[in-house]
C-alpha cells in the first residue's frame, strides 16, 4: 500500500503540475523539467515535514518531476498543428475563446465540444465595484466540466487574472472544488478564461452550480513592471462574485466508456501495463500498473515512474480525420500511476492509440527522433 506521505508527494506533483498549466505561455520547452524541479523544492520547504520526510519527499518530487512535466511546449505545439487543420471550425459566440485554446494544453478537447455542439452558453454576470465577470458558456460530463468565462474591469485597473474560480453544488450544498486555470488578456482591462474542474462521478451531476470568482489586478501601467505579482502590498482583489447556473441535462446523458487494453510493453526492464482506459466527452484516464502480480517497493515504482511518459492519445475516425490528445496530468496510485488526457470522444473515434516515449526524451537528439522512436499502446 501507498503510505499517506508517498500519496502526498504524489498528490502536491500533481498540484505542481496544475500550476505549471497556468504558465504555459512562457515556458520553454527545454528547461521545462528543471524548473519543475525547482518548483517542487521550493513548495517543498514551506512544508512542515520532518526532516526525514522532506528527504524522501525531495526525491519524490524529482522523479515526480520526470514524470508529470512533460515537455510543455512540445505538447502545445503538436495540439497546435492539428487546430491549424480546424481553422474551418466556427467558434460562433465563443470566437473571443479560439486563441486561448492555441496555448490550452487540453484546447482540442473544448475543440471537440465546439465542434459536436456539445456546449450550453450561460451569458450570466456578476459586478463588485470596477470589476465585472460572465460566464460565457459550460461543458460537462460525469468526469469534468468546464467553464468559459469572461472577466473586466474599468481604466481604474488591470486584470492581473482571475485567481480564484470555485464551485458548488446549490442544491446539495456540496462543495465541489477549486478549478485549475488558463487565461489571457488583449488589453488589459479584459479577460478571457478557462476554468477546468475534475468530478466524481459516484456522485450525480450537479444539475443548479454556484460559481464562486475573485479577480487580482493592479494600478493602471503596473502590468507592464516585470516585479508584478512578487509584491503582495501592489495587489488589489474584488470582493467574491457569485454566479450561479442550471446545468443542461443533456451531459448527465453521456456516460463513459471503459476499456481493458491489457497490453504490456517492457520499459527499463520492468513490465508496464495498460490495464484500464476510462473516455468520456471531455476526459481520457489511463490506469498502468507496474510489474503485474509483482510488489514493488517505492523507490522501484519511482524508477518506473521516470521512465513511463506517454505524450499524447491518437484518434482516427472512420472517415480518415486524425485528431491528437495531450496529456494533461498524473497522479500516483499504490501500483502503478494514472494519466489524465484530453478526449474527442464526441467525434466518435474507430481506433485510438496511445503514444509513449521508449527512454526518457533527454536521450535523443531532438523531439521528431524521439517520436520516431515512440511505443505505442493500441485502445482500441
Amino acid at each position: 500500500m501507498t503510505s499517506p506521505e508517498e500519496q502526498a508527494m504524489y498528490t502536491e506533483a500533481a498540484m505542481i503540475r496544475q500550476q505549471q498549466k497556468q504558465q504555459l505561455q512562457t515556458i520553454d520547452a527545454t528547461y521545462a523539467i528543471q524548473r519543475g524541479l525547482a518548483m517542487g523544492r521550493n513548495s517543498r520547504k514551506s512544508r512542515a515535514f520532518s526532516i526525514k520526510i522532506a528527504s524522501v519527499t525531495l526525491t519524490m518530487i524529482m522523479a515526480a518531476g520526470l514524470l508529470l512535466f512533460n515537455p510543455i511546449r512540445e505538447s502545445i505545439t503538436s495540439q497546435t498543428v492539428q487546430t491549424a487543420k480546424e481553422q474551418t471550425l466556427d467558434w460562433g459566440a465563443l470566437n473571443d475563446f479560439k486563441q486561448l485554446a492555441l496555448h490550452d494544453i487540453d484546447g482540442s478537447t473544448l475543440e471537440s465540444a465546439i465542434r459536436n455542439d456539445y456546449i450550453q452558453m450561460v451569458n450570466k454576470s456578476a459586478k463588485s465595484g470596477p470589476y465585472q465577470i460572465k460566464i460565457n458558456a459550460v461543458t460537462a460530463d460525469e468526469n469534468k466540466l468546464i467553464l468559459l468565462y469572461t472577466a473586466t474591469t474599468d481604466s481604474s485597473q488591470e486584470i492581473y487574472n482571475v485567481n480564484s474560480v470555485r464551485m458548488t453544488d446549490v442544491q446539495t450544498g456540496r462543495y465541489l472544488g477549486n478549478t485549475s486555470k488558463i487565461g489571457s488578456s488583449a488589453d488589459n482591462q479584459i479577460w478571457h478564461g478557462r476554468a477546468t474542474l475534475e468530478l466524481d462521478r459516484n456522485n450525480p451531476l450537479p444539475g443548479h452550480i454556484e460559481a464562486d470568482f475573485q479577480i487580482a489586478s493592479v494600478e493602471p501601467g503596473k502590468m507592464s513592471d516585470p516585479k508584478t505579482g512578487t509584491v503582495r502590498s501592489e495587489m488589489n482583489y474584488s470582493e467574491r462574485m457569485r454566479i450561479e447556473f442550471d446545468l443542461d441535462s443533456k451531459f448527465s446523458s453521456m456516460k463513459t466508456e471503459t476499456y481493458k487494453p491489457d497490453e504490456v510493453i517492457m520499459l527499463g526492464g520492468h513490465q508496464v501495463l495498460l490495464s484500464r482506459v476510462e473516455i468520456s466527452p471531455l476526459m481520457t484516464k489511463a490506469t498502468f500498473v507496474f510489474d503485474p502480480g509483482k510488489k514493488n517497493d517505492f523507490q522501484t515504482r519511482i524508477s518506473i515512474s521516470e521512465l513511463l511518459n506517454p505524450y499524447e492519445i491518437v484518434s482516427t475516425t472512420d472517415d480518415g480525420r486524425m485528431f491528437k490528445s495531450s496529456s494533461v496530468s498524473g497522479s500516483g496510485t499504490k501500483d502503478g500511476i494514472q494519466y489524465i488526457f484530453g478526449s474527442n470522444m464526441l467525434d466518435a473515434p474507430q481506433s485510438m492509440v496511445m503514444r509513449l516515449y521508449s527512454e526518457y526524451r533527454q536521450s535523443f537528439g531532438s523531439v521528431e527522433e524521439a517520436k520516431e522512436n515512440a511505443l505505442e499502446f493500441t485502445i482500441k
